[in-house]
């Protein structure tokens, strides 16, 4: 199973997948991937998760929510 979590991105986009993949590497999760994209003109990043406890720490770390899992 694939947990997907959403984080919405305000303000600079590259700075804020920076701060996200400094984190995913001090915790050393395993990702399945690392998305971004725009949705009713609001820019968003999900990002899959093969653990459901790491994707529910990081969605409460940046202010995401898990979408579910999804099969891999």
């Amino acid at each position: 199973m694939l947990y997907i979590v959403e984080i919405p991105i305000d303000g600079d986009l590259t700075e804020r997948m920076g701060q996200m993949r400094t984190w995913l590497g001090h915790l050393h999760c395993e990702l399945g991937a690392f998305r971004s994209s725009s949705i009713g003109g609001k820019t968003v990043c999900r990002v899959e998760f093969m653990v459901e406890a790491e994707a529910r720490t990081f969605a409460q770390a940046f202010g995401g929510r898990v979408l579910g899992a999804a099969a891999a």
